[in-house]
């Protein structure tokens, strides 16, 4: 990914994606107004930051992107695997829908959505002219929400895989990623035997490698074009928040993508 630093806010970007046809942006934690364990650039309305700082920051990360933030159309993310199409951006007075998967045609709309370890999913397909994002923790991995959000664009849109580029984006690595008894259990009762390729023992614990794992989906799905950031948050806390390695308190970065006008 290419690394920019722009106004005092950090960001990182595919090197796969035309920028020529959309915006995109994985923000680090830098820059931002929020103190403490969020500091400094928290987008996370509800695990206990000050409204007015995560409001700030939503403002400055919007002009840095380049766009209004009335545009912004986000939902709330419930790891889950249900994907929403909107063609405007959200009211205010409106509230979040519960969707881990977000997609548009619509060259004012700039989607956006926050992580602490779960894999953002960034799409692109230049032929039918979409965007979106999807929020891949290992419950929607479990439910292979890079799949379904294929097929659900191909009906909607009428997306063909082999014609989509995908980003998968900085997020928790294998290493770091230990998971219990429980939900190895559930990959292999849902996975059958693809799931000890994702699952390995280190230290006497289970990890699962989300990274390959969503990689697996989205070329189970016809997926051709993926590029891996390779970026690990829990190793890089000193640009990312990560929920597993600080321990439920900290803030959420933001993933952003839009069609060019």
């Amino acid at each position: 990914m290419l690394r920019r630093e722009t106004q005092g806010l950090v960001s990182y970007h595919f090197n796969s994606f035309d920028e020529k046809l959309i915006k995109h942006a994985v923000y680090t934690r830098l820059g931002g107004e929020s103190e403490g364990a969020y500091r400094w650039l928290n987008l996370g309305g509800t695990n206990g930051d000050k409204p007015e700082h995560v409001y700030q920051n939503h403002l400055k990360l919007f002009s840095n992107f380049g766009r209004p933030f009335e545009s912004r159309y986000d939902v709330w993310q419930v790891h889950g695997d249900t994907i929403r199409f909107t063609e405007s951006p959200r009211p205010e007075s409106q509230k979040h829908q519960p969707a881990d998967g977000i997609f548009t045609q619509n060259p004012e709309v700039t989607l956006i959505m926050r992580f602490a370890d779960c894999v953002p999913l960034f799409f692109h397909d230049p032929v039918e002219k979409v965007v979106g994002l999807v929020h891949a923790g290992w419950q929607g991995t479990l439910l292979q929400i890079g799949s379904v959000a294929v097929k659900a664009i191909a009906e909607h849109y009428g997306s063909k895989a082999e014609n989509l580029k995908v980003g998968i984006g900085p997020s928790i690595c294998g290493k770091c990623y230990q998971i219990g008894e429980e939900v190895r259990q559930k990959f292999l009762r849902s996975w059958g035997e693809a799931a000890e390729t994702f699952i390995h023992k280190l230290d006497g614990n289970y990890s699962l490698d989300l990274w390959l794992a969503n990689e697996w989906v989205l070329r189970n799905a016809g997926v051709q074009q993926i590029e891996q950031s390779h970026i690990c948050t829990a190793e890089n806390l000193h640009e990312w928040y990560s929920y597993r390695k600080e321990k439920g308190l900290t803030g959420r970065f933001a993933a952003l993508i839009a069609l060019a006008k």
